[in-house]
């Protein structure tokens, strides 16, 4: 059944990249998790908890026991908004930096390998089918 092997499949890519990541990251005082977050703060320093909470569809109360071990360990910084006084913006320090640019080409590397034997059209047509996928998903998980 086509519905089983969809499952099966992200099932083995989530699978795959997490123990990918997890194998380089080790020693670094991060988890899987912390990386992924960390990449999108690098991606969008001043983002909140919040706003990583709603693009990733994660629990807020995980994000913020992952940012308070990433700011213990140094990898990241919070501020207080000027516009609202009650959220937290983050930052990368400069280690944090350094591991958001070993984290971005760890991703680029491991996605050159899987989509190796994709043509560009091919990558193109999977990449705004699974975003639309995510999208759908995402509004499940908020009903």
């Amino acid at each position: 059944m086509q519905q089983q092997t969809i499952i099966k499949d992200f099932g083995v890519l989530y699978r795959t990249f997490l123990d990918y990541i997890s194998k380089s990251i080790e020693g670094t005082n991060l988890s899987f998790s912390d990386s992924v977050f960390l990449v999108n703060i690098g991606n969008q320093e001043g983002i909140c908890q919040e706003e990583i909470s709603a693009t990733l569809a994660i629990d807020k109360a995980a994000i913020a026991r992952s940012v308070k071990g990433m700011e213990q360990t140094g990898y990241v910084f919070t501020k207080r908004s000027t516009l609202d006084k009650r959220t937290k913006e983050l930052y990368l320090t400069e280690s944090g930096m350094e591991q958001y640019r070993d984290l971005v080409q760890l991703n680029s590397d491991w996605l050159n390998e899987v989509l190796a034997d994709l043509t560009n059209e091919e990558i193109a047509v999977f990449s705004d089918t699974i975003h639309k996928i995510s999208d759908n998903a995402k509004r499940k998980k908020s009903q």
